[in-house]
């Protein structure tokens, strides 16, 4: 239930402290800058949070479900749960004082869980395990999957096709990444996603759904057409929750999520809040990004 009035809601997040606001730091890639035009995953760089440690362990093809209180998920610390009421973004900020990393867009995304993918020689379908499943947003409804490079070094060299078979919102199987396929980049480097960028075969930052559906409940194999020669990658299985574009260095982005429509996208109880961004130039090595959350939640 929202509000009733403005009066109530600063009588919930001042008097009675329902109200939390959360500060957080990345760094960009530590190894190599990201051109511009592609995206990238900011989980598993450091700051505060601290990196994410476990996006490259865990069984192979196996998935592995993350929340807020996953150690080494590296997700933003809002709180914790809050049922029976509901936890709402009513502002966020973001800046960068990095030379050329401006402009540039950021995503927040609640990180469902992931598929390890170390077996990147194999150019046949692989079947992924589901032992598991998605620990929120359980139908699949609005879940998007990227790949991005989870290894501390570079891709090997290669620019394969890569598709999935998946399990619709609706519960239908058998859907299938769509042509043009997404194609990889070759030497991808740490914390990218493998087939962002332009021109044919690639994409921002999801991948491509088949026509009419509106999420991702579960994978069931991936395929890629070309072996890469090292590396291994995640298939990440994420909610989108709200961007926030930084248009000047220097210049603090921020959004009023209250008054603007107004939107108060929900934050779940367990989220495992991590960003992406979107380069709209190069950027270099261990730019650092700054900003903040502020958070409300009533029942």
């Amino acid at each position: 239930m929202w509000f009733s009035s403005m009066d109530d809601f600063i009588n919930k997040t001042s008097t009675l402290g329902q109200f939390k606001r959360v500060d957080w730091n990345k760094n960009m890639l530590p190894t190599s800058a990201a051109v511009a035009w592609e995206w990238s995953f900011l989980a598993k760089w450091a700051g505060n949070p601290d990196s994410g440690s476990i996006y490259n362990t865990g069984t192979n093809l196996a998935f592995q479900a993350t929340s807020g209180s996953t150690v080494g998920a590296g997700g933003i610390q809002h709180g914790g749960n809050v049922s029976p009421a509901t936890k709402h973004v009513i502002n966020a900020s973001a800046y960068t004082a990095a030379p050329t990393t401006a402009p540039c867009i950021l995503m927040l995304v609640d990180l469902l869980g992931f598929y390890r993918v170390s077996t990147v020689t194999t150019t046949t379908a692989q079947t992924l395990n589901n032992s598991v499943t998605l620990p929120r947003y359980t139908d699949g409804a609005g879940v998007q999957a990227f790949m991005w490079n989870t290894n501390t070094t570079a891709m090997g060299a290669a620019t394969p096709n890569l598709s999935i078979g998946y399990t619709n919102s609706a519960g239908t199987a058998g859907r299938a990444t769509p042509a043009v396929l997404p194609v990889g980049k070759t030497a991808c480097p740490n914390g990218q996603i493998l087939y962002s960028g332009t021109g044919a075969g690639k994409y921002w930052p999801f991948m491509p759904l088949q026509s009419g559906d509106a999420g991702i409940r579960s994978i069931q194999s991936v395929t890629i057409s070309t072996s890469y020669v090292s590396g291994e990658f995640s298939i990440g299985l994420c909610k989108p929750i709200l961007t926030l574009p930084i248009t000047t260095l220097g210049v603090a982005s921020e959004r009023d999520l209250m008054n603007q429509v107004p939107s108060m996208p929900q934050i779940v109880d367990w989220a495992n809040l991590v960003w992406m961004i979107y380069h709209g130039a190069a950027t270099p090595v261990n730019s650092a990004l700054y900003g903040h959350l502020d958070l409300a939640w009533w029942d």
